[in-house]
């Protein structure tokens, strides 16, 4: 049996932040390592803990989420993925937190369902969550497309950029081009190495702002 998907919780209101606990702690297959009430003291429990994923409140005090999410991506292969948490979906906040390198964004009255799928899809570098409206609302215009911005892709990677700009999963990429999937994940990986992006996320922002999309993405939640 697979080792459990090790996750942090950091969030200011304890009675949240243990109700997240207990669903994580019910599960077979997810764990939490630990809690913490603001930004300071979450980034010491992820260095002490090592977990997998990490649901990061935006909005604490001592250091806020965006700041200990960018804070996170300077531990380079070692960082965990970062799940966003917000009392609303189109927030500024999460937007700068998906540039910051935010694997996915999570509303606070989600279900538990929800929740737990979320983190299960993070934990192996899915999309998770709707990026259109977020984008339309506070990314700034699509840019002209530059013709420069995938030069270092190979055209097999630079159709899978553009596949997962629309927020497509690796199986629906592996489906639509009729390869292996983990011929998928390897395009996945080169793209996100060769242009210096932590998540799919940023991949979706990333398009949209060098103007590489006519829309955002179409990932839905899971």
């Amino acid at each position: 049996m697979a080792e459990p998907v090790r996750v942090a919780v950091v969030d200011d209101l304890p009675l949240f932040a243990l109700g997240i606990r207990m669903q994580l702690d019910a599960t077979d297959d997810l764990t939490c390592v630990g809690t913490a009430s603001d930004g300071r003291s979450g980034l010491e429990l992820v260095r002490r803990e090592r977990p997998d994923v990490v649901l990061m409140d935006i909005r604490m005090p001592v250091l806020d989420g965006l700041a200990a999410t960018a804070a996170l991506q300077d531990d380079g292969a070692d960082a965990p993925r970062v799940v966003v948490l917000t009392t609303i979906r189109h927030d500024e906040a999460v937007y700068l937190a998906a540039r910051a390198g935010a694997t996915a964004f999570l509303t606070k009255d989600a279900r538990p369902e929800v929740l737990l799928a979320t983190v299960r899809a993070a934990a192996v570098g899915e999309t998770v969550g709707d990026t259109d409206q977020l984008l339309r609302d506070f990314g700034p215009p699509p840019a002209r497309p530059r013709v420069d911005a995938l030069a270092a892709l190979t055209p097999r990677e630079r159709e899978t950029f553009l596949l997962l700009a629309k927020g497509l999963t690796n199986t629906e990429i592996a489906e639509g081009s009729h390869v292996a999937e983990a011929t998928v994940k390897t395009h996945v990986s080169a793209v996100l190495s060769k242009l210096g992006l932590r998540s799919r996320l940023q991949v979706v922002v990333f398009a949209h702002e060098q103007g590489l999309v006519g829309g955002a993405s179409r990932a839905a939640e899971r």
